[in-house]
This record gives structure tokens, C-alpha cells and sequence, in this order.
């Protein structure tokens, strides 16, 4: 059970192709039955491997005529068989669009990428591994700049004309994120961290130890800020785009409110002295605490002595003998 191949699986057949010919580089879409029954695991152009195929649908392939390829009948192979075409595909100079280079081969969502080929005019569209690019140019019949659009992935660059579809022979890599850093290191739940890093245009999720910031903006490539969610703990922050995943390689630590209070009194020739406690058992916050001392004068609250507190929160510091209101 389960070790033949299912009863319902069939050799794959090809009824048309279109264009009927094209150079290196061009997209061909063939016709026919059978390619996801199962899936098809090889095109070839006159025993020549595309370059590149995908099964849009069980009657449609799309393929890309891969270097060394010269005219000759189309062969598709699933687990059940193959089938070779009744007519030749021709490997010829048309008006199908070729890329022939692109530059930069590499970088982030929003990048500009300058596309170089033949028979660019009147492009109709122009993809990064199936991604329309919502804006290009073209710029003459042999080029064509474009922007990486926001969900695109590593993979071809493809053009079309009214002549056809080319496709680059190899992939344009989205840059993978970096984070080299966050602040604040630490807060309570609802802090708002910035990240600093690389590559960050269209990040489409933000986590603190695995819990997903439900608020947080892409300021610019370099630059999100999030805020820190409800259930989030300690832990690393991580940033997902297009280009991949990464993990901050310090922890965001996720720190805990304890409402403190201050005493003062004020002994002889005017020397404070007070304790900062906790309303909990959370010790931690009384000690080294900065304590300011101030006076009322003329309606304001003015400093007239700072300090710290000991280990146990206690704290004294002698101050100007002056009548008046004092607070800590």
C-alpha cells in the first residue's frame, strides 16, 4: 500500500506551445495534459534542459530556453512517461525579449535594478520570481530599469512584450536583513524600541522572543520601530523580509513595574533623610536610586540637593538651612 503509483496517475501530453520559436532566454508556455499527475519533473528543448520551469496549472508549463538549445520537439517528463512534441520549437532571433544582464544582481526591496537585453519596446510588464514590479522604465529597446517590488523573492527576472516573455538565466538575490542594534535594551511591555540594521524595507513581521509586535514601521532600509507586545518575555528580537529572517544576537530584555515611594525628613540644621521602598518583595529598585531634594519658592519646585540611596534604600543629605516646603 502505497509503494505503486496511484491508479489515477497518467503520462504527461503536449497539444501546442507558444511562440513557436525564440533565442536563449525565452519564455515558452506549453499546452497539454497530465502535468500535475503527477507533477512533471523535466522539460527539455531537443534534449537540452530548460534553464528554468513551473507548473502553472495540470494543463499548463511555463519554460525557459536554457543555453546550448537548438531547434527541435519539446519533451515533458512526469513519473508516468513522457511526451515529446509533434512540432519542432525553433531557436531563433524574434521578437521575444532577451535579458542578457542585470545590475545590481543583488539587494533589498526598493532596489533599482538596470535590466539589459534585446526587443524591450513597448514592455508590458516586468517580474522578480513572478512579482510585478509596480514601477519601471524603459529606457531603449536594450534596457529597461525597474524596482524590486515589496514582496518580491530570490528568483528570475522576467519581461514582456507584445513579442513575447524572456527571462534571465540567473536569479536576482534579495538581501538577507541585519540588526546591529536596539534601544532601549529593556522596557515593560508597550516600550517602543527602535532597530537599526540593514536591508529592512518591507519587513512584514517583527518578534520579541517569538511574539509577534502587533505595531511596528519601517522607517527607511535601515530603520523599524516596534512596540514591545502584550504577552512578549525576554528574549532576542526578530525581523522577517522578502530576503529572509534574522535574529538579533543580544536579548530585548522585558522588565517588570514596581511602583516605589519616597520619604523625607528634615532634622536640625536642615538634613534630609528619607527611605525609597517597593510595593512588593522586588528589593532590586530601591537600591542606588537617584533621590532629589527640593524647595518651594515663588511657585516652583527647585532643587536644592541630589543623592542616592544605600543597598537598603536609605538616603541623607544636608542641605541649606532655609524655611520653607521641601519634597523628595
Amino acid at each position: 500500500v502505497g509503494l505503486e503509483t496511484p491508479a489515477f496517475a497518467a503520462a504527461p501530453t503536449i497539444t501546442s506551445f507558444t511562440p513557436a520559436s525564440g533565442p536563449v532566454g525565452c519564455v515558452v508556455t506549453i499546452t497539454g495534459t497530465n502535468f500535475n499527475n503527477p507533477n512533471v519533473t523535466d522539460v527539455e528543448f531537443n534534449n537540452t534542459n530548460a534553464a528554468s520551469f513551473r507548473i502553472d496549472s495540470g494543463t499548463s508549463i511555463t519554460a525557459v530556453v536554457g543555453t546550448g538549445t537548438t531547434t527541435g520537439p519539446i519533451d515533458v517528463t512526469n513519473a508516468d512517461g513522457t511526451d515529446t512534441s509533434a512540432t519542432n520549437f525553433t531557436v531563433a532571433s524574434t521578437t521575444c525579449p532577451t535579458i542578457t544582464s542585470f545590475t545590481p544582481t543583488s539587494g533589498p526591496v526598493g532596489t533599482s535594478v538596470t535590466i539589459t537585453g534585446t526587443n524591450f519596446t513597448g514592455a508590458t510588464s516586468v517580474t522578480f520570481n513572478n512579482v510585478a514590479a509596480t514601477t519601471f522604465t524603459v529606457n531603449s529597446a536594450t534596457q529597461i530599469t525597474a524596482t524590486v517590488p515589496a514582496t518580491a523573492t530570490t528568483g528570475p527576472i522576467r519581461v514582456t512584450t507584445p513579442g513575447g516573455t524572456g527571462s534571465s538565466l540567473t536569479n536576482f538575490t534579495i538581501a538577507a536583513p541585519t540588526i546591529t542594534s536596539f534601544a532601549p535594551t529593556f522596557g515593560p511591555v508597550g516600550t517602543s524600541v527602535v532597530i537599526t540594521g540593514t536591508n529592512l524595507t518591507g519587513a512584514t513581521a517583527v518578534t520579541f522572543n517569538n511574539v509577534a509586535a502587533t505595531t511596528f514601521t519601517v522607517n527607511s532600509p535601515t530603520q523599524i520601530t516596534a512596540t514591545v507586545p502584550a504577552t512578549a518575555t525576554t528574549g532576542p528580537i526578530k525581523v522577517t523580509t522578502p530576503g529572509g529572517s534574522v535574529t538579533s544576537t543580544t536579548n530585548f530584555t522585558v522588565s517588570t513595574l514596581h511602583s516605589r515611594s519616597v520619604t523625607l525628613s528634615l532634622r536640625k540644621h536642615l538634613v534630609a533623610r528619607g527611605m525609597v521602598t517597593v510595593g512588593d518583595a522586588f528589593t532590586a529598585c530601591v537600591s542606588g536610586v537617584p533621590v532629589k531634594i527640593q524647595r518651594r519658592k515663588s511657585g516652583n519646585w527647585r532643587t536644592v540637593g541630589s543623592t542616592t540611596t544605600s543597598a537598603s534604600g536609605s538616603y541623607k543629605k544636608k542641605i541649606r538651612d532655609r524655611e520653607g516646603k521641601y519634597r523628595a
